[in-house]
């Protein structure tokens, strides 16, 4: 009998992988985080409420494996053919997938997310890149801040660094992961909550100063990890 690899890698069998390598690979990665206190306060407390958490593309892939332990969760993923892998994958380390992104059902997506955040008093958790999926990176889009807004749940910008990491140069967000048995700094942004009589105006200078935040917390990161991100095709 002739095995069909084709059938045998549908997104079940892929995501299923992809899940025994990132426990693998992961698992071994030493995690400090500075402004411990905060961490445990807003993400680990009941007692704070639910929260919206925000970061640079170029973090995601670790943050997601750092979650993993928390409370209910709720991801946006994408509904291209990989987001189908990605939402398996998501399922298997205890996140709800919201299904779309700014360029595909976006719309219907926030207020899915905006929804999931809302229905229930259990504190629950739920985040995405604000630059993605497509960019232009550390460029911050309004998405999460307007499900923060719709919520009442906190907004919590976040970012991480590392020690010794494998990086993507041609990928426009610059993805970063770290190698077997380094070291991830993470650190967290002061928690603000934004009131549902903001106008548009004054919700364009809450974007412009969480997108310097999460620049701040970033380059302060790297320049603590001793990283330096290279340089992209058009910055040589």
């Amino acid at each position: 009998m002739r095995l069909n690899l084709k059938k045998l890698a549908t997104p079940r069998v892929i995501s299923w992988a992809l899940t025994a390598v990132v426990r693998l690979w992961f698992g071994s990665v030493r995690v400090e985080i500075l402004n411990r206190e905060r961490f445990d306060r807003y993400f680990l407390d009941p007692a704070t409420g639910n929260v919206v958490a925000g970061s640079w593309h170029r973090h995601a892939i670790f943050l997601f494996y750092f979650f993993r332990t928390i409370g209910p969760r709720g991801l946006m993923v994408s509904r291209s053919k990989d987001g189908d892998i990605v939402a398996q994958v998501a399922r298997r380390f205890g996140y709800t997938p919201i299904r779309g992104s700014s360029s595909k059902g976006g719309t219907r997506a926030l207020h899915h997310m905006i929804d999931f955040m809302k229905e229930t008093r259990e504190k629950r958790l739920c985040g995405t890149p604000v630059d993605g999926p497509r960019g232009p990176a550390r460029i911050m889009k309004k998405g999460m801040l307007a499900v923060a807004k719709e919520s009442g749940a906190l907004f919590i910008p976040m970012a991480c660094s590392g020690t010794h990491v494998v990086t993507f140069p041609k990928a426009w967000d610059k993805t970063i992961i770290p190698l077997p048995f380094s070291k991830i700094v993470i650190d967290f942004g002061e928690p603000f909550t934004i009131s549902p009589e903001n106008d548009d105006t004054e919700i364009e200078i809450l974007r412009r100063c969480t997108e310097q935040t999460l620049n701040d917390l970033t380059d302060n990161l790297d320049r603590i990890c001793g990283y330096s991100e290279p340089l992209g095709p058009r910055q040589k």
